[in-house]
């Protein structure tokens, strides 16, 4: 029986870990790629609403019902938001000029429940990666930020926000990620409202 409690408790550390792993692979993979202008710099420092946010390139959601035979991707959001058995925290706003390039993830998985990763181009920092599942056991409130193994200028966030664990992977501030951390809220619609509406479509034709 020990044995069989320790086995789960493995896997489910191999499987939180794998959600961290992947958001710092996000932002590694992205780090310093100006992606369609997404990264250039800024002087508006405005904010837009996370639906009002455009896709960096074609739109990209991919899911996988972990029960489903075929593991067929399941692009469409409002399939699986009510599938997640945990409550998604988003920040309420980027800043103006953040694109959106990719969003993906699992549910009812055997382990975890679900996650849930998406990750926004930002100008002038580049990439920031949010990966959210349900908390498994003890896990701390307040956020804990280390430096990437992989790239020591991208910074993972670990924290909690009532029974969610959330994963951020940026090469932001630790105070800056602070602040995101604590502004982030419950149930906010994130995918853009414009599915037409491409940050690289005014770059390509503004000299026309």
């Amino acid at each position: 029986m020990r044995e069989a409690l320790n086995y789960q408790a493995r896997r489910r550390a191999v499987r939180l870990a794998t959600l961290v792993i992947c958001a710092a692979a996000l932002a590694v993979t992205f780090a310093g790629c100006n992606l369609f202008g997404g990264s250039s710099s800024s002087s508006n420092d405005t904010s837009s609403a996370l639906t009002k946010i455009p896709w960096c390139d074609k739109p990209f959601i991919q899911f996988v019902d972990s029960t489903s035979a075929s593991q067929t991707p399941i692009t469409n959001w409002d399939a699986v938001k009510g599938e997640l058995g945990f409550t998604l925290y988003l920040p309420p706003s980027l800043p103006k000029g953040t694109c959106l390039v990719l969003a993906g993830g699992s549910i009812h998985d055997a382990i975890y429940g679900a996650h849930v990763s998406i990750t926004w181009d930002v100008p002038n920092t580049g990439p920031i990666s949010l990966s959210e599942a349900p908390v498994r056991g003890q896990g701390s409130v307040a956020l804990q930020c280390t430096a990437s193994a992989q790239n020591t200028q991208t910074n993972v966030c670990l924290g909690t926000h009532d029974g969610t664990s959330v994963t951020i992977a940026s090469r932001q501030s630790t105070a800056d990620l602070q602040t995101l951390f604590k502004s982030l809220q419950p149930n906010l619609d994130w995918v853009p409202s414009d599915t037409n509406q491409l940050l690289a479509t005014p770059s390509a034709t503004a000299g026309s």
